[in-house]
């Protein structure tokens, strides 16, 4: 082991079967070629292929915008009720105290 050097080990060997190269390789060769030798792609199978990433990228866009706008409304609507509350309260205290005050005079 030690007479191969580290290129040679972590690449696999590549082994032609009868005379062939491996299926795998072949297939991928084939696919390339059919792809250059068919006819001209359907317009519309053109039009996913170049607006598909533009639209998912505006439509999740728009749903995180959606979403944090949301957010920020529900947390300055519970900021809002808990004010109102807050008031509420020290309003009834202090009533609650002059009541008191009245009782004790």
């Amino acid at each position: 082991m030690m007479f191969l050097s580290r290129s040679m080990l972590k690449r696999p060997a590549r082994v032609l079967v009868h005379g062939r190269q491996p299926p795998h390789l072949s297939l991928r060769a084939e696919s390339a070629q059919r792809r250059w030798n068919s006819a001209r792609p359907s317009p519309t199978s053109q039009f996913y292929k170049t607006f598909t990433r533009p639209v998912a990228k505006c439509l999740l866009l728009a749903l995180f915008t959606y979403q944090v706008t949301y957010w920020a409304w529900l947390k300055l609507e519970q900021d809002e009720i808990k004010a109102e509350r807050e008031a509420e309260i020290a309003k009834l205290e202090a009533q609650v105290q002059s009541l008191q005050a009245a009782q004790k005079n």
